[in-house]
């Protein structure tokens, strides 16, 4: 391994594990970005094909830095020549491309109907045609983007996948070599998308017999096959290994061991229980995409719990580092963890693409998931500086049911609950017009708290979701947000430990400036507080790194611990208008100054307190009858 190669890697040790960062991090421990499955053969540099069945893998031709594939027999439509696609007789004229002369239709398979599809897709690729997906399919493993591309699904075509990507995504856009600008995708739409994730496969539970610095060996259940795990990453559940990715590169049948990317932490002892698997995004874009166009569709079934590392993957629609005018307009989502994920950071990648993400949601339905939104833009070494060209999300008019546990993160301590909205050292965010509601059963009954690992990041925890909104950043606007459902709090100020959110180079949120929350409104019970900071002093966000103004109306005789959290009696850059829309009392404070004049609602009369504007005999000045 090269000094490059190897400061790379320790750049990953310290960073989370992201879409883009994963297919990175295999570039650089030289597993190819193909081959879900094991004993599927290495592909050389410069012969890479995108899409990553061994049966279609061994069957199909493989270019020189050309991902165009002859299809499989089940293609069909205008451009089928002897069960191949021939290009030539698909028109260049961008004016033809919406003809109804202009389509490739993709048939089903026996049983794994990826090659057909991503033939279908580059073929189409140019403007030369839309890919009609008109029934159910199959595909096992990742399917990949290219440049002026139109899918359009018709309802009810959902297509399935039963297989592990390579990247992270199971549609993606990540070029092998991402140095180029050729590696650049932009202009794709993806038409009334039907996605399901239900046959995604489960991680597998193995045993360690021993290990060293940088391999395992497991007890006899785990497979006799050499290579039968090479690929798939490795999770200690003790939480003794935590906040690494450990990808196999080798395995021996004989001997049930295998060879890590990456060295222990601490060698897991005998007994300790290790998942193998992967984690996935139904879509997931980075390092080098412009204008890609989400329009409708119905994406399903995508289990936050199947994912290894935990905590990471399950996401709907992922747009990660790299992204620029990505837009999602109408889409359900059905048992998807996390629907809506953007991450945007400082720097540039080796192609000339920003690390960026701009990104906007809107008229967004989705039901029983984890996070409902999810904002990032983690960076172990540095804090949010509002830098727009870092980040920009709008999210505009989202509904939603039984939404904000993300209980699934292995971790070594800090556990913790999360929000129905999550901000992990998120940017320049602009969400408006929010609604929904959580069962009473959820997530307490159903479906419940872990009870298979300790280290899982809500093992043992109870009760409510942890909070309306969760986490930190800078530059954060929320307009018109109504809850209805039991919550611990409506607002935490506090890092997003559940979904992979450390906290930057201290572990304690900083830089969360210039917030404006309005119109947030929450009716059941809050057990602790309207507004929360972390109860660790060393993970505590200082006073003087929190300004702004929340707006937050609540039933006051619900909210059984006080009206803020008791350690933010030096917090004075918040100003807080809480109001009990039940009992008809509104009260206008910092924390301080809330905390100092009682903390309840029954502190003060009806009408409007502002704690903010003094009487003249100094008692502060009530607005309204006594």
């Amino acid at each position: 391994m090269s000094t490059a190669q190897f400061k790379t890697l320790l750049m990953f040790f310290k960073s989370p594990i992201t879409f883009a960062s994963l297919g990175a991090f295999l570039c650089v421990i030289g597993l190819p970005l193909g081959g879900e499955y094991a004993g599927v053969s290495v592909t050389p540099p410069g012969k890479h094909i995108r899409e990553h069945n061994p049966f279609v893998a061994a069957k199909l031709p493989v270019f020189e830095n050309d991902d165009r594939i002859a299809a499989p027999t089940r293609v069909a439509g205008d451009a089928l020549v002897n069960g191949s696609i021939d290009v030539s007789q698909l028109a260049s004229d961008s004016t033809l491309k919406y003809r109804a002369t202009q389509t490739i239709r993709v048939l089903r398979d026996a049983n794994n109907d990826s090659g057909a599809i991503q033939a279908a897709w580059n073929a189409a690729s140019g403007n030369r045609a839309i890919v009609l997906m008109a029934e159910s399919l199959r595909s096992r493993g990742q399917l990949t983007l290219e440049s002026d591309l139109h899918v359009r699904w018709t309802n009810g075509a959902y297509t399935y996948f039963d297989g592990f990507s390579k990247t992270g995504s199971l549609i993606q856009n990540l070029d092998p070599d991402s140095s180029s600008r050729g590696s650049i995708i932009s202009n794709v739409t993806l038409e009334n998308p039907q996605l399901d994730g239900a046959l995604y496969p489960s991680p597998i539970e193995l045993e360690v017999l021993s290990a060293t610095d940088n391999t395992v060996t497991f007890t006899s259940s785990a497979s006799a096959e050499d290579d039968f795990y090479v690929g798939l990453c490795l999770e200690d559940t003790s939480g003794a290994n935590s906040g690494r990715l450990r990808v196999i590169t080798r395995y021996e049948g004989s001997t049930r061991t295998a060879t890590l990317s990456t060295v222990w932490s601490r060698n897991p002892p005998a007994k300790t229980k290790i998942l193998a698997g992967w984690n996935d995004n139904l879509i997931g874009v980075a390092a080098g995409v412009d204008d890609l166009r989400i329009e409708g569709g119905s994406m399903r079934n995508l289990a936050g719990e199947k994912m290894v590392p935990s905590g990471t993957g399950g996401k709907g629609v992922n747009g990660e580092q790299g992204v620029t005018d990505l837009s999602v307009f109408g889409t359900e989502f059905e048992g998807v963890y996390n629907p809506l994920f953007a991450q945007g950071v400082d720097g540039t990648f080796a192609n000339g693409e920003r690390k960026r993400a701009f990104v906007q949601w809107e008229n967004i339905y989705a039901r029983n998931g984890g996070s409902l939104l999810t904002v990032a833009g983690i960076n172990p070494a540095v804090d949010p500086n509002g830098d727009t060209d870092d980040s920009m999300v709008i999210a505009i008019n989202i509904e939603y049911e039984n939404f904000g546990h993300s209980p699934h993160r292995i971790v070594g301590g800090d556990r913790q609950k999360s929000g129905i909205i999550n901000f992990l050292e998120a940017q320049n965010v602009s969400i408006s017009n929010v609604r929904g509601h959580n069962d009473p059963g959820y997530p307490a009954t159903l479906p419940g708290y872990p009870t298979d690992y300790r280290a899982r990041v809500g093992y043992g925890l109870t009760g409510s979701i942890g909070a309306l909104i969760w986490g930190w950043g800078r530059n954060l606007k929320v307009d018109g947000f109504v809850h209805d459902g039991d919550v611990d709090n409506v607002v935490v100020v506090r890092r997003g430990r559940a979904l992979g959110d450390d906290a930057g180079p201290t572990g304690a949120p900083q830089n969360c400036l210039d917030w404006s929350f309005k119109g947030i409104e929450h009716h059941g019970v809050i057990n602790e507080y309207i507004v929360r900071i972390d109860p660790n002093p060393a993970l505590r966000i200082d006073p003087t790194e929190l300004t702004g103004e929340m707006e937050i109306a609540v039933d006051g005789s619900s909210v059984i611990g006080g009206l803020v959290d008791p350690s933010m009696t030096s917090f004075t850059g918040l100003t807080l208008t809480l109001r009990d829309h039940v009992g008809g009392k509104t009260v206008i404070g910092t924390p301080q100054q809330v905390l100092a004049t009682g903390n309840t609602f029954a502190s003060y009369g009806s009408g409007v307190t502002d704690l903010r504007v003094k009487s003249p005999r100094g008692r502060r000045r009530g607005i309204g009858p006594e």
